[in-house]
């Protein structure tokens, strides 16, 4: 009887399951039941590629360990837009980096620019996700919560507008930006995601399972 939790709890049901595609089949219509997904499985610490075949093939063994993850909408909008939270500091400390290198001449640039577009897109992402995640139309939101995602299309525009100058011999201008723009804007932003959440509903959330 392998060891196996879900959302850190143990489930004595599952534990008599001796194999991932039966048990991937009990976890899923758990999930459907819960209005939730299975996300992720961990046995002995390794990921399982839950849409993969091959995976499904594996037994499990006594001294197995099974680690189960299953979450509502609500629950990967809440993650999400933490980590958005965490990627805004970042994005911070990117575009500081990125108006360092463009102000002082003749330092390389192209990299830490680079650097600051992949996490500019992350952020952007995870920072709108909750909206599609619970499917709901940003127009028909609070007022306050619209705000919150129009500070997520003024940090895209104004990053381009940066990147735009930078390549384009203007680096001083991008600076301005970058620092007068971008991170004003993130910092609204930031401020808005605790009412954004609460307007979601997703400030408190809870990942208990009816599980039977």
């Amino acid at each position: 009887m392998a060891d196996v939790r879900v959302n850190g709890k143990r489930v004595p049901p599952l534990q008599s399951i001796d194999n991932i595609s039966n048990l991937i089949s009990k976890l899923e219509s758990i999930a459907v039941k819960n209005n939730s997904a299975l996300t992720s499985i961990i046995v002995n610490n390794s990921a399982i590629d839950i849409d993969n075949p091959e995976y499904h093939r594996l037994k499990l063994e006594t001294e197995d360990t099974v680690e189960v993850k299953i979450d509502s909408p609500e629950q990967l909008s809440y993650e999400s837009l933490q980590v958005a939270l965490d990627m805004a500091g970042l994005l911070i400390f990117d575009l500081k980096v990125v108006a360092v290198r463009l102000w002082e001449a003749g330092k390389s640039y192209e990299k830490s620019l680079e650097t600051l577009l992949n996490d500019c897109n992350l952020f952007l992402s995870l920072g709108a996700r909750p909206i599609y995640l619970l499917n709901k139309d940003p127009h028909n939101i609070e007022e306050e919560g619209q705000d919150c995602l129009k500070q997520l299309d003024l940090i895209a525009n104004h990053v381009e507008d940066a990147t735009l100058l930078a390549v384009h011999d203007s680096p001083k201008e991008a600076c301005y930006v970058l620092v007068g723009m971008v991170k004003p804007a993130l910092e609204r932003w930031i401020g808005l995601s605790a009412k954004f959440a609460q307007i979601l509903d997703i400030n408190t959330v809870s990942n208990n399972l009816i599980i039977s």
